[in-house]
């Protein structure tokens, strides 16, 4: 079956939506300043086992602005209310960086909608050095110089050591298309964010948290944290991942992610 785009409009925002495949649902959500389209090398891998739906969030590709006052919760709501318009009740849900912030918030405040979570590369609570690299990309992005240095100030602190070389994949900071207001707005939630244990708590569904172990932007002591705050959550290290392994390794990400909602459906 061939994938199929549709626009969804919802409360909050509009937003373009890419379904492919059959099997358990798995809603996809992507990270920082990223649309949907990054998704594309691991849904290829994952479609023919699992129904997949992608979207983009306020503020990327098509959809609606972020606005001003817009929070990680509000980004929740926006999915959770996308899992409700596709009709089919609780669904798998997977986010990486901070599509993971996302997706940890719609477990803990619609535990209804998640079947199971998959919480890649991402953090409940930012860091010093987290909250130190964000600021610098909004000083790069506010002070005009997205096209010299956002990609490779991106992939410095995306990518392992073995693989700086590697592009980053379609739809992750489209210099050509990117708004500096929209991606500042997404690096203000990403460092206004907070997760508290009570929250946390809140997460009944089955959890996996993965992180690569080379990832210097959400760390494995950030894992760890989100491992013990998640009642009965299994953590896995990928050894020599950076924070996109998902890009690195489509392969072994479409594995881990595939073999983890097959394992909870």
């Amino acid at each position: 079956m061939d994938p199929v785009i549709e626009t969804y409009s919802l409360s909050g925002m509009t937003t373009k939506v890419k379904k492919a495949g059959q099997g358990p649902r798995l809603l996809m959500i992507q990270g920082l300043g990223t649309d949907h389209r990054a998704w594309d090398p691991v849904m290829e891998r994952m479609q023919s086992h699992l129904s997949c739906v992608s979207f983009d969030n306020r503020g990327v590709g098509e959809a609606s602005n972020v606005g001003p006052d817009t929070t990680m919760e509000d980004l929740a709501d926006d999915a959770a209310e996308l899992i409700e318009a596709l009709g089919e009740g609780p669904m798998h849900v997977c986010g990486v960086s901070m599509g993971g912030a996302i997706a940890m918030r719609v477990a803990s405040r619609h535990p209804h909608l998640v079947s199971s979570l998959a919480l890649h590369s991402t953090a409940a609570r930012p860091d010093p050095r987290l909250l130190a690299i964000l600021a610098f990309r909004k000083k790069i992005v506010d002070g005009g110089q997205a096209s010299e240095l956002l990609r490779l100030f991106v992939a410095i602190t995306a990518f392992s050591q073995d693989r700086m070389s590697q592009p980053l994949p379609v739809g992750a900071t489209e210099i050509d298309k990117i708004n500096p207001e929209e991606y500042s707005a997404h690096l203000r939630v990403a460092t206004e964010q907070w997760m508290t244990d009570e929250e946390l708590a809140k997460i009944t569904a089955p959890t996996l948290v993965t992180v690569g172990s080379e990832d210097i932007l959400t760390t494995p002591d950030h894992a760890r944290d989100l491992h013990r705050g998640i009642k009965n959550a299994e953590l896995l290290v990928v050894e020599g991942g950076g924070h996109a392994y998902y890009a690195e390794d489509p392969n072994l990400f479409a594995s881990i992610q595939l073999g983890w909602t097959l394992r909870n459906a």
